[in-house]
Formats: C-alpha cells, sequence, structure tokens
C-alpha cells in the first residue's frame, strides 16, 4: 500500500470570523480548497523530505488563511521509524517523496499563490483533465533554510534619502522589527547624508575575484559573501555555465551546499542560475560543451537545484523544456540566441519571462528582422538583464533599453566572473568577452551618470525587478512588512555612488565589525 501525507489548504473570504483551536488564531471560514497529495511508493526513498514550518506555510500559501496537514499511516511500523511532528499550522509527517499537486475545480489561485506553490514544493505543469490542473515533481532538495538571523532584529537606520516604492523620501528613517521593515517614518534624529535604498539582487554571478562558483568549496563562499556584501548584494544566484553534465551537476549541488549554511549574516542564495549548455550563439562558452537539442529528461533531473535557466528558444525541445521549467517555477531566460522575433514569442508564450543580458551573444536589431534583441524590447512579457559595465553595452543602448522596457522590466546584472587578470573585463583570445568585473553599485551609478536614469529607477532594477522576477515578494523594496535588506550609499564625489553600509534582515552585515 502507497503512504501517504496530505496537505489541506483553505482560502479566506470575507465573512464572520472563527478561531482556531490549534493556532489560538482568528481567521475567515473557508471558500476554496487546495489538496496537495504526497505519495510514497513502497520502498521508495525520494530525496526530498517535507519540512513545513509556520513561516514557510505563511510566505508560500498566502493568501490562504489556515493550513491543516493530515498525515495517515496504514502502517504503525512505518509510523514508529518516521512519527509525525506538530507545528502552529498542523501536523506533517517527515516523508521522502515524488509531489503531486492537485487543484481543486473553481479553486481561485491567483498567479502571485501558484508560482510560490511550484516554486516551493516544485512543479511540472501538465495537461490534466478539464476539471482539474496537476503539477508533478522529479525529487528535490530539502527547503534551504532562512539565512535571516535566527534571533529578531530590531533596528533604526536615519538616512539623508530613502528611497521607498512611492519614491525618493527625505530625511527619514527606517523603522526594523523582527527582521522586518516595520515603519518608514520621518527621522527623528540626526541622518547622515546617505541615501538607502532596498538591497541588491543579483541574477547572474560566475565568480568574484580568485573565486569560481563552479568549483567554490568551504572558505570560497565565505569569500564570496564578503565581496557581494561589500558591492551592497543581498540576494544572488550563484551562476554556472557550459561544462559536462556530470561537472555541472556537481557545481549545482555545491551551490545547494552553500545555501544551507547557518550561523553569520550573510547574502541569501535564491538558488543557481544555469547559463547553459543548451545554447545557440556560443559566446565564451566551450564550443565542443554546447548542445544542440534541449535535453529535458536532465533538465527535470536538476531542475529542483536551480531557479534560473537561461537557453536558446530556437533549439529542439526548447519551448516544452521552457513550459515545464516554468511549471516549476524557475524562470527561464532566454539568451545566447539567433532567434526570430515570432520564436521569441513563442517562447515568452511556453512561459519565459527574461532575456538574459541583453544585446550580448544574441543575433543584432534589423528593421525587418527584429530577432531576439526586438522582440525582448517590444514584448512586455519579457524583462531584460544589462550588464551595465559601459563595455558590454554603449549607455545609449541602457538608455534604449530603460526607456523601452522601463525600470520594471529591467533588471541590472554583473555576470561577474572568477579573474585576476586586472582591471577591465577578461576576453578570450579572438576578443570576445567572456564576463565582467563590474560590480552593483558600480553599475547603479554608471546608469545614473552616464544613461540618464534617475536613481530610483536604477535602484528598482537593481533590487526590485529582480527581486520580484525571483518570486520573492518578501524583498526588493523598502516597504512596511518587507525584509529589512538595505544598503547605505553614500556619493563618491565623481557623481557616483560607494557602499557604505548593509544590513541583511535588519542584522548588520557590512562593514565587518
Amino acid at each position: 500500500m502507497s503512504r501517504y501525507v496530505e496537505l489541506a489548504l483553505t482560502r479566506s473570504r470575507p465573512s464572520p470570523s472563527v478561531t482556531s483551536a490549534s493556532t489560538n488564531a482568528t481567521r475567515p471560514p473557508p471558500e476554496t480548497t487546495l489538496d496537495v497529495h504526497v505519495r510514497v511508493p513502497p520502498g521508495g526513498t525520494g530525496a526530498m523530505k517535507l519540512t513545513f514550518i509556520s513561516a514557510l506555510a505563511e510566505k508560500t500559501f498566502r493568501p490562504f488563511a489556515h493550513v491543516t496537514v493530515a498525515a495517515p499511516m496504514a502502517e504503525s511500523q512505518q509510523a514508529a521509524r518516521n512519527p509525525p511532528w506538530s507545528t502552529p499550522t498542523g501536523l506533517v509527517k517527515r516523508s521522502s517523496a515524488r509531489i503531486c499537486h492537485t487543484v481543486v475545480p473553481g479553486s481561485d489561485l491567483s498567479t502571485h499563490t501558484m508560482p510560490r506553490v511550484r516554486s516551493q514544493l516544485g512543479g511540472t505543469c501538465t495537461r490534466g483533465s478539464a476539471t482539474a490542473r496537476r503539477y508533478r515533481t522529479a525529487p528535490v532538495p530539502s527547503p534551504r533554510p532562512d539565512p535571516a538571523p535566527a534571533a529578531p532584529t530590531s533596528a533604526i537606520v536615519r538616512a539623508a534619502t530613502v528611497i521607498s516604492p512611492d519614491g525618493p523620501v527625505a530625511d527619514a528613517e527606517v523603522v526594523v522589527e523582527g527582521g522586518l521593515v516595520a515603519a518608514l517614518r520621518p527621522a527623528t534624529g540626526a541622518v547622515p547624508p546617505v541615501v538607502l535604498v532596498p538591497g541588491f539582487v543579483d541574477l547572474q554571478v560566475n565568480g568574484i575575484g580568485g573565486v569560481a562558483v563552479a568549483d567554490a568549496a568551504g572558505a570560497d563562499w565565505d569569500s564570496l559573501d564578503r565581496s557581494l556584501l561589500a558591492q551592497g548584494v543581498t540576494t544572488w544566484c550563484p551562476t554556472v555555465v557550459t561544462a559536462p553534465l556530470e561537472a555541472l551537476e556537481a557545481s549545482l549541488a555545491g551551490v545547494a551546499r552553500a545555501a544551507r549554511r547557518r550561523g553569520e549574516v550573510r547574502p541569501d542564495i535564491a538558488g543557481a542560475h544555469l547559463e547553459g549548455p543548451f545554447l545557440a550563439v556560443r559566446g565564451a562558452h566551450r564550443p565542443e560543451l554546447v548542445r544542440a537539442e534541449v535535453d529535458a529528461a536532465w533538465l527535470e533531473s536538476v531542475a529542483g537545484l536551480v531557479r534560473v535557466v537561461t537557453l536558446a528558444p530556437e533549439l529542439p525541445g526548447a519551448l516544452d523544456a521552457i513550459a515545464a521549467l516554468s511549471g516549476r517555477g524557475v524562470l527561464v531566460a532566454l539568451g545566447h540566441s539567433a532567434c526570430t522575433a515570432e520564436v521569441a514569442a513563442d517562447a515568452a508564450a511556453a512561459g519565459a519571462r527574461l532575456v538574459t543580458h541583453l544585446g550580448n551573444a544574441m543575433g543584432p536589431l534589423h528593421h525587418r528582422a527584429p530577432g531576439l534583441l526586438g522582440a525582448a524590447l517590444a514584448d512586455d512579457r519579457l524583462s531584460v538583464s544589462v550588464i551595465a559595465d559601459l563595455v558590454h553595452t554603449h549607455p545609449v543602448f541602457v538608455r534604449m533599453a530603460f526607456a523601452a522596457k522601463g525600470a520594471r522590466h529591467v533588471a541590472l546584472v554583473t555576470d561577474a566572473v572568477a579573474t585576476t587578470a586586472g582591471a577591465g573585463p577578461p576576453r578570450l583570445a579572438d576578443g570576445t568577452l567572456a564576463g565582467s568585473v563590474l560590480t552593483m553599485d558600480a553599475a547603479v551609478s554608471n546608469v545614473v551618470n552616464h544613461s540618464a536614469v534617475s536613481l530610483a529607477d536604477a535602484v528598482q532594477a537593481a533590487s526590485t525587478t529582480p527581486a520580484r522576477l525571483l518570486g520573492l515578494a518578501d524583498r526588493g523594496a523598502i516597504a512596511p512588512g518587507r525584509r529589512a535588506d538595505l544598503v547605505a550609499l553614500e556619493p563618491t564625489g565623481a557623481g557616483g555612488w560607494r557602499v557604505q553600509s548593509v544590513w541583511v534582515a535588519g542584522a548588520s552585515a557590512w562593514p565587518p565589525s
């Protein structure tokens, strides 16, 4: 007999409230239900252990107001070996499993909620019956721990200017309670001459200095943490590029281990960015390792380890892979491609939402053949990442991207790589650019000083937009209820900005104490 864990989620509606006996919290009565059935075949040993905690349930299944969990066990012996444990939101049995989410017909699940379910539990959207949709996953790793400090953090951070979602606020202070922004209000004391912005979110970091993400281990990750904090990055996606599949698997596993570290205050690893090997324009990637056809089965096997995947949409199998990955909550990016605008539109319809390093490793823009570049600028479904180091992209090109897309659909990235070759981005022997040595605070300064972008828009592109693309609604803006990931920028005297101080979930993270 198959064993299973059943998770029942009830969606709230405006009506008289009742009190939950298990949580002693007031909640509205249910309106619709989402059932998540987790089945473990006899003798099965999946790779995922279900760990539901109160905070995860609250974040993942919002706007569901109440969670009840039942863990029926047909075999008392199994129950003795694997006992249930309780949380404020119910009771759940630890299990390893393949997971199937079945959405009850008629459920009104918002576009914010369902990606959260897919992101936390996985899920490939497949066509089901006319009355239900089904999400299946392969085994994935245990949910990573929250890197925020264990103890709730309280503080007041003042600044001459605070960049809020509503625009700059002069002489203000941010009140932090429990690691979250509790209030943004007029300052009650002296304000330092800094601009306070939300922590930067970098979607593409291959390495920094002498440390490459692909083979980082042990103290290498601590070195990367320090380098990222020094430039204001509080959330990032370690990026691995084209390599043999076995090597990619090892690198992705290394990223997952790094994300599970506890203790010190450090930038949050949102998940790995897999750039390659399914590319059509190789750029600086090794040509003998680039694959001309998308291996959907392999991507499915590593989908639980990645948060972003860049691939070329014109390759055989790409559109199906895009649909499968996006159904699991993976951010699919189009890149290293010479596809037509029509293929790019098909990829967006399949679920792609980003174009990687706009203008680089892609076909040119032509008025009769706009290609991926033209589609990226014109299609509102697609956001674009930009390497604003003034080498990968001309200042006018950066200005064009902001003018065409708006800051809401531009994500500043560094595409930084491990190099000790000195100033300037590294190049291959033929002159091909091979990543950058850009920092995020320099990217913000560059778009403000050289591309006539406002500081508020530059900050949105460095923080808010990438956080939204990753589905991280808890950060990316200085607003009540958001994580207090904060960066104080001070003027350099040359019209630019550099990092003075950084807080991660309200805890001081930079400079080192």
